[in-house]
């Protein structure tokens, strides 16, 4: 795996992020509450990714590098918190603001005190892990209440699966990252490269999604024609 590759990949995994939050907040007004708030995700993903670019080609700002993606993590945690207790029937609201509460503070006693220089792997992990409990969670509730609806027409269906797929994949990874890096002096550079693949994929299943809603969206605007 050559620097180059793991640079394209990194770069488009980017531009999809923009893709997928323009996409998410056009017509802001006729969008759902999730679908904006998948966008405000995407939004902060690809600031986030922008704001490490613009700290490590900066020499005075280098030594922050570390600290735009796990503000990103908490960010999208909290949105995907309030996505998920909306499907899911707005049951056990504490227990989604226990859950972020604890990851947010997690996360930056992490970035400060203990990975203040290494990738934030723990973080991470432990952002995976809330997220397919989330996932799972969802797919339970959406197969004892399957609606009349095709599944595969329900944006939250792709959503949901794309999310699965690309924590899951990467649960692995960040479990071996520290040992990775501090023990085997590993630069990263196949694993993060894996891990933007998966990303790619997330975001395509997220278009697809995406696509399903917009359809929706104009089918509800479209106006009823009528004889003359």
């Amino acid at each position: 795996m050559t620097i180059e590759i793991y640079l394209f990949l990194a770069v488009a995994q980017t531009v999809l992020s923009a893709i997928v939050a323009i996409l998410c907040l056009i017509k802001y007004r006729s969008r759902s509450l999730i679908v904006k708030l998948v966008g405000f995700i995407f939004l902060a993903s690809f600031l986030a990714n922008m704001a490490s670019w613009a700290m490590v080609s900066t020499t005075s700002l280098r030594i922050f590098v570390n600290t735009s993606y796990p503000i990103s993590l908490i960010i999208s945690l909290a949105l995907y918190s309030r996505i998920y207790y909306n499907i899911l029937h707005k049951k056990n609201r504490g227990w989604f603001v226990f859950v972020t509460g604890v990851f947010a503070v997690f996360a930056l006693i992490n970035l400060f005190f203990i990975q203040k220089t290494t990738p934030n792997s723990y973080s991470y992990l432990f952002h995976s892990a809330i997220l397919i409990v989330f996932c799972l969670s969802y797919f339970y509730v959406l197969i004892l209440d399957l609606p009349s609806l095709y599944v595969h027409h329900l944006p939250m269906f792709w959503f949901n699966s794309a999310l699965l797929i690309f924590h899951a994949g990467t649960f692995f990874l960040f479990s071996f990252t520290a040992y990775l890096v501090n023990v085997l002096k590993n630069n990263m550079l196949i694993y993060w490269s894996f891990h933007n693949i998966l990303s790619i994929v997330e975001h395509i299943i997220f278009l697809i999604g995406i696509y399903y809603d917009l359809r929706n969206v104009k089918s509800k605007v479209s106006p009823v024609r009528t004889r003359a």
